[in-house]
């Protein structure tokens, strides 16, 4: 620590960081003990797996195993848990309540010699032991080598369930047409439109499977498929109903922390449909996406997103670039919430486009694989009614999968 992170103060919490940091120049003993910590993380949760096996199978067997997922599906489900697998979930608690008591008789001390905003029970604990010489009586009482074991077990349960909480949010983001995945998908959804470009109203059924893949799942295709029905406001014009405008899609997570994740994407909607009220032409939209998790219930996304036609064929033209700011909310109760904001600027015009949409959602089951959920989207100038809708209601079943 003094050769190598002599400029990480104690009570930052970072100093695990900065010998990770440097690993390869550390000394054999340092080495060892940090490699023993390790193990004993990995310990936890393999002891977790040989306790709850059949609890495994029974209550998580769509579960995709890694990554602390089985962990984290067997914690969701404490009253279902054999004897067995309950005593492991039990101590968690234990230590739960360990790393709090040390915390309530260090609070003063970790206050003034650690801070606020530590990131886990471990970086408290590593505080408290670097500070030892100027601890408190109440605190020097506390025995920190059983604080320190129970910390490992808490940290190692919320790694994992902070992990698990991202990959919720995630997709809440992919039911709402945003280039963020986590996982695989089929996805159903019923539209209304009204007021399509001031002059007629819709209505779609949407078919959208993804598949996610790689080795740590980073790469994604889809594919859009919507039977479109377009109900003219002139009584004359019969209702035309068809296939729409097909749209396949490829993305790239190619920056990822528990924190922070980037995408591109690269979409190319095809000319398929048969009549020209009923789809549209042949338009490429390249996409970038940023999504930072600013805590376990809530993140944030923001989608810079490019889309031209080409060979129209008779259909309008379209140079649209989206600024698309997207907040996410995971509830309590299994459900979420999420406000997805488009901000368009057509080329063809000049004019700005802006469409806000709303979504309401619920899991219908304890792993999180199934979910409901129901939009509004609504215009809000007079340019973008001309351009897309008045406003649009919908609906969507979603089933995700690993495979």
């Amino acid at each position: 620590m003094k050769q190598f992170c002599a400029d990480v103060p104690a009570q930052s919490g970072r100093v695990q960081a900065c010998l990770r940091q440097n690993d390869a120049s550390l000394s054999p003993a340092c080495k060892a003990k940090r490699a023993a910590v390790g193990s004993r993380f990995r310990g936890i949760i393999r002891e977790f797996a040989i306790a709850c096996e059949r609890d495994i199978q029974r209550l998580c067997g769509e579960v995709k195993r890694g990554k602390g997922r089985i962990l984290a599906c067997l914690l969701r489900q404490q009253d279902d848990l054999s004897d067995r697998c309950r005593d492991q979930a039990d101590r968690y608690q234990e230590a739960a309540e360990t790393v709090a008591g040390v915390r309530a008789a260090c609070s003063a001390d970790v206050e003034r010699l650690c801070g606020r905003g530590l990131p886990n029970a471990g970086a408290v604990l590593e505080c408290i032991q670097v500070n030892r010489s100027r601890l408190s009586d109440t605190c020097i009482s506390v025995d920190l080598t059983v604080g320190l074991q129970a910390a490992q077990i808490v940290d190692a349960v919320e790694t994992v369930k902070r992990e698990e909480e991202a990959r919720s949010v995630q997709q809440i983001l992919q039911g709402i047409e945003s280039i963020a995945f986590s996982r695989s998908q089929i996805l159903f959804q019923l539209d209304n439109f009204e007021g399509v470009g001031g002059k007629v109203n819709a209505n779609r059924l949407l078919f959208s499977p993804q598949v996610v893949f790689g080795p740590s799942s980073e790469l994604a295709v889809q594919l859009r498929v919507p039977v479109t029905s377009v109900y003219p406001n002139a009584p004359e014009l019969a209702a035309q109903t068809g296939l729409g405008a097909i749209t396949t899609a490829i993305a790239w997570g190619f920056f990822g922390t528990k924190v922070v994740r980037q995408y591109v994407s690269f979409a190319l909607q095809w000319k398929s449909a048969a009549r020209p009220p009923v789809g549209a032409g042949w338009l490429a939209t390249p996409s970038y996406a940023i999504t930072v998790n600013l805590a376990r219930w809530l993140a944030f996304t923001t989608q810079l997103a490019w889309s031209r036609s080409f060979a129209d064929g008779g259909y309008p033209k379209m140079n649209l670039l989206i600024v698309e700011p997207i907040v996410v909310v995971n509830l309590p109760g299994r459900s979420f919430v999420a406000l997805d904001t488009k901000l368009g600027w057509s080329f063809v015009g000049a004019k700005l486009i802006p469409v806000i949409k709303g979504v309401a959602g619920l899991y219908l089951d304890r792993r999180k694989s199934l979910s409901i959920s129901a939009w509004y989207q609504t215009s809000l100038s007079s340019a973008a009614e001309t351009q897309t809708f008045d406003y649009g209601v919908g609906t969507a079943l979603a089933y995700f999968f690993d495979w």
